[in-house]
């Protein structure tokens, strides 16, 4: 043994005393010897002993014993933070997904392949929806896309809004109007937010004013159980100390996240509420332990399992939600139906914040709504920034990151147009027949593998920027010959591109308005390009610099106008 190390160790033991039997200390040790011994086999030692005596000590508080570090402490020990996460029956999609109980990439399971249950947490409608909650929506939206447009599994989601809050009893109180007022105006602005940015609305909507009768009946099936209690004034808390499983599941918590939480309602400083008792000036509902409302974690737990039971195949929301929200409805959901466990996939995307700033967020007044964003980009371009990321890393909201998605953005609707071109044979070249019959079977792979790899939307763009590359080399090379035999693969190659971006809710096309809204306005384009054709060859003939300047000027003023034309030797096209 190292000298400093004996030294060290001496002078530990004459401060604290030896390891009697009994001693506190010993069965300490035995409790994280045996938590350590219980824990998912495949983890690394080092992520379980980072919160071990966290653990250890937050149940010790819940007993409340004056010998809490017994042999029989540390049996119980064992047994309330014993877990395992096991994947569920059912059908093998081939996905493998990030699990935030294993900490790891885990297969990805469902129980029907033809109901995949997926549960969102939805806002608390206060105020104006900003970029930040665009985002998380978007992302999430993007993920269920791939699930149904790739992997053709048949998704049902479902989402909550929380319509009554202190936040929207203040707001009211500010607005001298009425809660119900604003969340009807807030939620309105929140529904056609998602609308202007392409994000699908669930399949069921369950508002907690709507459904009140059923997060009482969901609260009152734990006191009966002994899984909650109620208070001195009426309020209802959850029990942790009567909780079977472990909490504390979904991430590691601080040693000091309970410091100088002290409540003379709630037996222990981690307890958390389920139903709150009210002034009854303020909108309320009756309930068996008086007039109130529920809890935030509550709700949620409630609403969800009314629509999907006792097992949700996936449950999602932002980062900042994974605890305490989404850790404590996993807790009082499990102990509701006396399982190990109530979600089998939770999904977090991660936060967007503004450059040197946490994420974005009301209270700390750094947001940005969406209607102000939407004045420097458009929904396409949005939706293509939010794919450029994994659904779960962070993303730093920026004119660079607005402005790359952008350029991106515009090279691939160059590229769809130079194919349109090829179609209609206003251009004729060089396509070599090998190339794309390769570039289409690595694309056609490399995408299903990127989505399969927990929905890597970023390297999908990666696989997209490729087939536009390769693409555009052959269509703008000198050469030029027939494409007789060779064009499906081209077309092909687009079809690959468009459904990719489809998935993201980014629109490749040209605009698709009727023949009737378009008519006049294309029959005046065509009538100008025309006329600018046909002065621009007298300009190439004469060798007219002047007339050629003139026709490109009046290229460049009709772009910005939204209109693109493109010359090809003695053949001129346009597109929006």
């Amino acid at each position: 043994m190292d000298p400093c190390t004996a030294q060290n160790r001496k002078r530990k033991n004459e401060q604290t005393g030896p390891e009697a039997p009994g001693s506190p200390k010993k069965y300490t040790k035995i409790a994280l010897r045996s938590l350590s011994n219980v824990r998912h086999p495949r983890l690394p030692r080092n992520s379980i002993d980072s919160h071990n005596y966290t653990d250890v000590y937050r149940v010790a508080w819940s007993y409340n014993l004056n010998t809490m570090f017994t042999k029989n402490f540390c049996e119980i020990v064992g047994k309330r933070l014993k877990h395992t996460w096991e994947a569920p029956d059912g059908f093998s999609t081939g996905i493998s997904i990030y699990n935030c109980v294993t900490r790891r990439q885990e297969p990805f399971v469902v129980k029907n392949k033809d109901s995949v249950t997926w549960y969102t947490c939805g806002p608390t409608v206060y105020d104006s929806p900003h970029v930040g909650h665009a985002s998380s929506y978007a992302r999430l939206d993007t993920v269920r896309n791939i699930m149904r447009n790739h992997f053709k599994l048949n998704v049902v989601s479902v989402m909550n809004i929380t319509d009554i809050d202190e936040k929207i009893i203040k707001r009211a109180r500010q607005d001298k109007t009425e809660a119900k007022e604003i969340a009807a105006k807030y939620e309105k602005e929140f529904w056609e937010a998602l609308d202007l940015l392409k994000v699908k609305q669930p399949d069921v909507v369950l508002r907690v004013t709507k459904n009140m009768d059923l997060i009482v009946d969901f609260i009152k099936s734990l006191v009966n159980s002994n899984g909650a209690y109620v208070a001195a004034d009426g309020s209802v808390y959850f029990n942790l100390s009567e909780y079977q499983y472990r909490y504390g599941k979904l991430q590691n918590i601080p040693d000091n996240y309970y410091d100088g939480e002290r409540s003379k309602l709630k037996r222990n400083p981690s307890d958390f509420a389920l139903w709150k008792r009210c002034d009854p000036s303020e909108p309320h509902w009756d309930s068996p332990w008086g007039a109130g409302r529920p809890g935030w974690h509550a709700e949620c737990s409630a609403l969800a399992s009314h629509a999907f039971g006792n097992e949700i195949d996936v449950h999602a929301g932002g980062l900042d939600l994974r605890f305490p929200h989404h850790e404590n409805e996993e807790a009082q959901s499990c102990a509701s139906f006396d399982r190990p466990h109530w979600v089998n996939y939770w999904m977090h995307t991660g936060h967007l914040h503004l450059k040197d700033s946490l994420k974005m967020s009301k209270s700390l007044k750094n947001t940005v709504s969406v209607s102000d964003m939407l004045k420097t980009c458009s929904p396409d371009v949005f939706r293509l920034a939010c794919a450029s990321a994994h659904y779960s890393s962070p993303i730093e909201y920026s004119d660079d990151w607005i402005g790359n998605a952008a350029n991106l953005f515009k090279v691939y609707k160059n590229f769809m147009r130079s194919c349109a071109d090829v179609e209609k044979g206003f251009v004729k070249p060089s396509l070599d027949c090998d190339v794309l019959q390769q570039l289409l079977n690595e694309s056609v792979t490399s995408v299903d593998d990127c989505f399969r790899d927990d929905f890597n939307t970023p390297r999908a763009i990666e696989v997209l920027n490729r087939i536009v590359s390769v693409c555009n080399s052959m269509i703008y090379t000198t050469a030029t010959g027939a494409v007789t035999g060779n064009l499906h693969y081209l077309v092909a190659l687009k079809n690959v591109f468009c459904d990719t971006l489809t998935t993201f809710g980014v629109w490749p096309y040209e605009s698709t308005r009727s023949v009737a809204e378009r008519g006049k306005e294309d029959d005046i384009v065509d009538v100008l390009v025309n006329f600018r054709h046909g002065v621009r060859q007298i300009g190439i003939a004469q060798k007219n610099r002047e007339l050629l300047n003139a026709c490109d000027g009046a290229r460049e003023s009709l772009a910005k106008l939204g209109f693109s034309v493109k010359d090809y030797g003695k053949v001129t096209s346009w597109s929006r």
